[in-house]
């Protein structure tokens, strides 16, 4: 359940801007190729979703934690903060947009450590171009310490997917 939470709030969060310095929110939905990007990277994550739905509760009551680990699967996901727009409001102010890219959607993938450090940036799509790609990757190495995922009330490293929309 909490990755279908994850792949709405995926496609919620579209970046999008009118001037060539600085992006603002926008509300214009994913184009289907951008959908079919998100979900492609997603496509994983909600079939491990199906199977911890079914026996939620002994997912994770039969899990051993280890602190060094990554986990892809998590009882609380991490977040920027908390609260909800203050993801979005950072990214309007510090995302700077090339003027010569509108409406490209860049996924980035990045782990988020157990004390909430931001390591391993990553974007995913392969077609994007490198200047926007370094845009992207400038802007996460700008986010500050972010809340951790956890299990068991213990906070682990797991990694996070954000489309950030030009």
């Amino acid at each position: 359940m909490k990755t279908f939470t994850l792949l709405g709030l995926v496609l919620l969060l579209g970046i999008n801007s009118a001037r060539a310095q600085k992006s603002t929110i926008s509300s214009a939905p994913f184009s289907e190729k951008d959908k079919n990007l998100i979900a492609s990277v997603l496509e994983t994550h909600v079939s491990l979703a199906n199977k911890k739905d079914r026996d939620n509760q002994s997912y994770f009551e039969n899990m051993t934690l280890d602190l060094d680990s990554t986990y892809y699967e998590v009882e609380t996901l991490a977040k920027f903060s908390e609260k909800n727009d203050e993801l979005n409001k950072f990214i309007s102010q510090n995302l700077v947009r090339p003027s010569d890219y509108k409406g490209e959607t860049v996924l980035v993938r990045f782990k988020v450590e157990r004390f909430g450090e931001i390591s391993k940036i990553h974007v995913l799509d392969t077609g994007i171009s490198p200047t926007l790609s370094a845009e992207v990757i400038k802007l996460v190495k700008k986010m500050h310490n972010w809340i951790p995922a956890q299990i068991h009330g213990t906070s682990v490293a797991s990694f996070y997917v954000l489309p950030i929309k030009f």
